[in-house]
């Protein structure tokens, strides 16, 4: 494998940066003088815009987290679960379009984690590296660890369809299409806070929230060698993180594509599959252990 040195690689990223800039701002005066300053739809947020922007978060975040829980994590790391090709394509698409993510970088960076879950090689670890660290720059671990050796020896070993090698390919494309469409329906304000807002989505609560938390703070259903915890009792946010605030329960097993091991848990993102299963665009591969089996 041929070395790329990062000053070789410097130059060709600032253009790049620059000119996504210069293309924006030349956008932005298009849309103004053709559309004018509050887009095609300016009365969405015309009143009680702060109220409706925050209801909006709520709903994209649990429909980013749904996505990126179902597809990448349960269907395609674990292997618990299979959906329809036509409803993981849905996933991914939106995922492309909201995150920038590809299921190979996704998939890759998790199996290496669970391999090595709060020991020193951990990318993001809080019980390693610290909680807010973590919480606040678990996005740039992620990042960095895309490119581990290790993690991609893992990524090559993947296969993907040619779909996924589009996006994979073209992983900007999905949040300028994002930017332009928020831009054209809201105006260039708020279509860039909303831009802001749907990008900030997986780094605060996919790596903080998972990746951070619940590594660091509840209970546990069953001893393991690393520091998951169960904090899916904060109903609200786990029904937004689609039930993965349960941890302790999806390390010891994870092949389950259900985190409910217990009465009083609520997984949502398997009544999402229990559904999707019912109407025959899912198939389960493993469900939850039993509960007489838990071992704490």
């Amino acid at each position: 494998m041929i070395e790329q040195h990062p000053s070789s690689q410097a130059p060709s990223q600032r253009t790049l940066v620059l000119g996504l800039l210069a293309a924006w701002a030349a956008f932005v005066i298009g849309v103004w003088q053709l559309i004018g300053n509050e887009g095609l739809f300016p009365s969405v947020f015309a009143e009680h815009g702060i109220f409706k922007a925050l209801l909006y978060w709520v709903i994209l975040t649990h429909i980013t987290i749904t996505a990126m829980s179902l597809s990448f994590h349960r269907m395609h790391t674990h292997r618990g679960v299979v959906f329809h090709r036509a409803v993981d394509g849905a996933f991914q698409l939106w995922l492309w379009l909201t995150t920038s993510m590809c299921k190979l970088d996704w998939v890759s960076v998790h199996v290496y984690h669970h391999a090595h879950s709060d020991d020193v090689l951990d990318p993001h670890s809080p019980y390693q590296k610290g909680l807010g660290r973590v919480f606040l720059l678990g996005a740039l671990d992620y990042t960095r660890a895309k490119q581990n050796p290790e993690v991609l020896k893992i990524r090559n070993k993947l296969k993907e369809t040619r779909f996924e090698a589009f996006l994979s390919r073209n992983i900007l494309l999905g949040p300028v299409i994002m930017i332009v469409l928020y831009t054209l329906a809201f105006g260039p304000w708020t279509g860039l806070g909303l831009s802001l807002m749907t990008f900030a989505t997986s780094p605060i609560f996919a790596v903080g929230g998972v990746n951070a938390i619940a590594h660091a703070w509840g209970y546990r259903n069953y001893k393991t060698k690393d520091q998951s915890r169960n904090i899916g009792f904060l109903f609200p946010l786990n029904w937004m993180i689609c039930g993965e605030l349960d941890h302790n329960n999806h390390h010891p097993h994870p092949k389950s594509c259900s985190f409910r091991h217990r009465w009083y848990e609520f997984d949502v993102g398997y009544a999402y599959i229990w559904a999707l299963e019912k109407m025959g665009l899912a198939q389960v591969k493993v469900r939850a252990p039993k509960v007489e089996k838990l071992a704490a």
